[in-house]
């Protein structure tokens, strides 16, 4: 139990590091915010796409893993994604309720940001940091959970934040990491996953992919730098939306993973999951959408900094009671 303990803090460190890293960046003008848009779409069209083609094509047919293999546990990894995404924003509704938050006062910013983890770019370094077996299947396992999470956030979380589907595109869900997932997927299924994962090809994706990491942390570092500028704080905001992603939102995805009859190594991803802090993108659709970006940044940045506490409580607890994470 100590030996989780530890390397849950050790898992964080990196992601720190990184955020760090951006942070000073932009604060000298190293990256400056022009600069921004490239650098992501680098990242998340490219880098991205190339590490889930790498992590699924490894584990479905180079080690051709039987459990990723079924159906059924692809539209159950899914589905689990789409399901704690749809849990933790229901929770920061109510939580918004009980504040008395209405549209043009934050109602719609804080649902999402207090409800929606940084399931990407946290949890990979986490990943990485924990589970180093050989064979291990969790990298994988992630990606494809991860598909249920971003059609919630590009279906669901626009409307929640537009306030209805009038905003709504195809093209918000036609983007690389989703389109890498299907492909990946599809490929596997077809069976012609063999004809296009042989060495070089993953070699490459292995190489790409590993940079988009360490880009968006860092960039997410130098967004850091600028919501925390010329905004005013609010406590009661910032408490409440502490207490919803880091309390209220992991019971609630501990116990659904719990409940749920599926894989462990699903369960696995939803304990992870549960620990971790608000992300980045609500922020962005609050500004894009007409929110209150000042709402979401604050809980953005507090629960990015106390995730360094509370992260190993919560895995602790998911290692005790939903699935053993180290063994």
């Amino acid at each position: 139990m100590l030996d989780l303990v530890f390397n849950s803090f050790l898992a964080a460190i990196p992601v720190f590091v990184f955020f760090g890293i951006g942070f000073w960046l932009r604060h000298k003008n190293a990256i400056q915010p022009q600069h921004d848009a490239v650098i992501m779409q680098l990242a998340m069209d490219v880098g991205y796409p190339c590490l889930i083609f790498y992590n699924i094509m490894r584990y479905m047919v180079v080690e051709a893993n039987p459990t990723m293999n079924s159906v059924s546990f692809t539209l159950q990894a899914i589905s689990c994604g789409f399901l704690e995404l749809a849990i933790g924003v229901l929770a920061a509704y109510l939580v918004a309720w009980l504040l008395r938050l209405r549209i043009g006062t934050g109602l719609r910013t804080f649902t999402l940001t207090a409800g929606v983890q940084n399931y990407v770019f946290f949890v990979v370094p986490v990943v990485q940091m924990l589970f180093t077996a050989p064979g291990d299947p969790t990298m994988g396992v992630l990606f494809i959970h991860n598909l249920g999470c971003e059609i919630f956030v590009w279906s669901l979380g626009v409307i929640l934040m537009c306030g209805g589907a009038r905003d709504l595109r195809l093209g918000m869900l036609l983007r690389g990491p989703l389109l890498a997932v299907c492909v990946s997927l599809a490929l596997v299924a077809c069976g012609l996953g063999p004809y296009v994962s042989f060495q070089p090809i993953m070699k490459t994706a292995e190489m790409v992919g590993a940079v988009a990491t360490p880009i968006c942390l860092i960039l997410f570092g130098c967004s850091m730098y600028d919501l925390s500028r010329n905004f005013t704080w609010q406590p009661r905001m910032l408490l409440s939306g502490l207490l919803t992603r880091l309390v209220l939102a992991p019971v609630l995805i501990l116990l659904l993973a719990w409940l749920l009859p599926v894989d462990p190594l699903i369960k696995r991803i939803m304990v992870i999951q549960s620990a971790i802090p608000s992300a980045v993108i609500p922020v962005i659709l609050a500004k894009r959408f007409g929110g209150k970006p000042e709402v979401g940044t604050q809980i953005l940045l507090a629960t990015t900094v106390c995730s360094f506490v509370s992260l190993p409580i919560w895995l602790t607890l998911g290692n005790l009671y939903v699935v053993p994470l180290m063994r």
